[in-house]
């Protein structure tokens, strides 16, 4: 019988369905809700990174240069002419982080009575460092897309994996590290760099298949060397823990997961 927790998340069960009926295979999930924490938004930006940019603008349809700043009070645009566009962290819903693009959303209304919200993309001339990209997305906390990911963290383990997609997909490495999973790969604005509160739902329903479910983006990959039982078990504590509230491992150690992964292996 299914928790309550995982019936509370009819989209994430529809989504899952969809998925699972197109790859025809068996799944295992784990599910979690996103709750508010109260550490949220405590993780400040350092220093300050500018860079040339281009915006986007749709009405009138033009390119306008100037110059994005990145800092602990959130992200500025200061076009050539002089005028200002500032977006404090709180004010941002959720954002796109790629090496050489940002889209920002946020709450406010668009004009002309069009529906939505405000969205602004630039292009960048200089590539977001992996520092930056991530600390802006802790800074924002509610969860958002960063597709710059850093090689050079230390990781728990590392998957050769290739990232379906009606494109034909691409080629990379599934890095697991302290503070969630990266997709590290070649090709443009597919890489991914996943904190754990990003994270709603991981199932693997073999060894050489895991789906992602963030709560931006969906990823389904096909592993190239198997995924180890207890590293699952224990990303899967991870989300729960993070987007619960709760210590990581309170029952247990890294080698002997809580009750929760002990619930996940019983639905396999």
């Amino acid at each position: 019988m299914l928790s309550r927790k995982w019936k509370r998340n009819g989209w994430a069960i529809f989504a899952l369905i969809t998925t699972v009926a197109f790859a025809g295979l068996p799944v295992t999930v784990r599910a979690a809700q996103q709750p508010r924490s109260a550490n949220e938004g405590a993780n400040a930006i350092t220093g300050r990174w500018e860079t040339p940019a281009r915006e986007h603008r749709t009405l009138p349809r033009t390119k306008v240069r100037g110059t994005i700043a990145i800092d602990e009070n959130g992200v500025e645009f200061r076009s050539e002419g002089g005028r200002a566009q500032k977006w404090g962290l709180t004010e941002i819903r959720t954002a796109f982080i790629a090496p050489h693009r940002l889209i920002v959303e946020t709450y406010m209304n668009r004009s002309l009575h069009r529906p939505g919200e405000q969205r602004y993309e630039f292009d960048l001339t200089q590539a977001v460092p992996p520092s930056i990209a991530a600390e802006l997305a802790a800074g924002i906390a509610r969860p958002s897309q960063d597709a710059v990911t850093d090689s050079g963290t230390p990781a728990i383990a590392a998957i050769p994996a290739h990232h379906r997609a009606l494109s034909g997909g691409t080629n990379g490495v599934l890095r697991f590290h302290k503070d969630g999973i990266d997709y590290v790969t070649p090709s443009k604005e597919d890489s991914r760099s996943w904190r754990w509160a990003d994270l709603q739902t991981l199932s693997d329903p073999d060894p050489y298949h895991l789906f992602i479910f963030g709560y931006r983006d969906t990823y389904t990959f096909d592993l190239k060397t198997p995924l180890p039982r207890g590293l699952f078990d224990r990303a899967a504590d991870e989300i729960y823990a993070h987007n619960q509230s709760i210590p990581v491992y309170a029952q247990g150690t890294s080698t002997q997961p809580t009750p929760q992964g002990a619930e996940m292996r019983e639905k396999r």
